[in-house]
């Protein structure tokens, strides 16, 4: 597949909307998906991994800065269970957990960064 300049870009803006997005909007843009948790990270993961392979040095320190942020809570919370238990993975604990409404704070933060505005 080819990939369209400005692409992994688009996909890390959307990856990011659904991090931030509140807890109950997220359950609408997964709707066949049992783990809604795990596909946000997920994608938001696969866009990170593209958009730096095609970055080629233009993202910004803070850019870089914020995705770091959100990077380390996201792997903190998946680590197997072994700080957080896996009810932490489960729509309830989305729209729920303090973890969550961290994770949507700074998932907020970093689109801010990544907004158009600042290319």
């Amino acid at each position: 597949m080819i990939e369209e300049p400005g692409q992994p870009l688009r996909e890390l803006r959307r990856a990011l909307r659904g991090l931030a997005s509140v807890g109950s909007e997220q359950r609408v843009l997964f709707p066949d998906q049992r783990d809604t948790a795990t596909q946000l990270a997920r994608d938001f993961d696969q866009s990170v991994s593209a958009v730096r392979s095609s970055d080629d040095g233009r993202l910004s320190v803070p850019q870089l800065e914020a995705l770091a942020a959100l990077e380390r809570k996201l792997t903190t919370m998946s680590k197997d269970g072994a700080e957080f238990d896996a009810d932490l993975w489960t729509d309830a604990a989305v729209r729920t957990s303090e973890h969550w409404a961290e994770v949507r704070r700074l998932a907020a933060a970093t689109l801010e960064e990544f907004s158009e505005a600042h290319e």
